[in-house]
């Protein structure tokens, strides 16, 4: 018979709760949507456009299949995605647009796209937007003229898009806001264009 020291009882005890700490760890991806860091505070932005609470308003307007596509497209003849999420799905108060060109048969992964946008919108806000008092709105972009915004695309598979964004944004007043730590991951609809 084998004798054990007290702290190899231990350690046999202490194991079996590393691997389900760890197995939840593996297993706790982050869900679905875009998340960043704004202001120094942790955004949410989960919900997809909704027209009203209690349905649709609209006669022949715009129906749910329709804004979930246009929430989350990947234009296959321009090989363009568009993500658009708001931090809740009635009764907004903030709301982000994402735009890159992407290219769905790229071999490799990272992937960085060379022409991007990020728009931050606060829906609160009532005047003008990007007028020279709007400093409530930010918009940044990167293309062969600008480098505000920085995408990673980190995988693409099942039509399903996920990667990581930061950048410095601008508003009309010329004010300035950092994001950071920015994370998607959305299923895109392909839409012809």
């Amino acid at each position: 018979m084998i004798k054990m020291k007290g702290w190899n009882k231990c350690l046999l005890l202490i194991i079996p709760f590393i691997g389900v700490f760890a197995t939840k760890l593996h297993t706790n991806w982050p869900k679905a949507g875009v998340s960043v860091y704004f202001k120094g505070e942790k955004r949410a932005f989960n919900a997809t456009v909704r027209a009203t609470k209690n349905g649709f308003s609209q006669r022949g307007g715009l129906s749910r299949n329709y804004l979930d596509t246009i929430a989350s497209c990947l234009y296959t003849s321009s090989g363009f995605v568009e993500i658009l999420r708001q931090d809740h799905p009635f009764e907004p108060t903030l709301g982000i647009a994402l735009g890159f060109e992407f290219d769905e048969n790229t071999p490799e992964y990272p992937y960085f796209p060379a022409k991007s946008t990020i728009q931050l919108r606060n829906y609160t806000w009532g005047g003008v937007e990007f007028s020279a008092n709007d400093s409530l709105n930010y918009t940044g972009l990167t293309n062969a003229v600008s480098d505000d915004v920085f995408f990673e695309i980190q995988s693409f598979r099942n039509d399903t898009i996920e990667g990581r964004f930061s950048g410095l944004l601008l508003s009309g007043s010329g004010d300035m806001a950092q994001l950071d730590s920015g994370y998607f991951k959305v299923r895109l609809y392909r839409k012809n264009r």
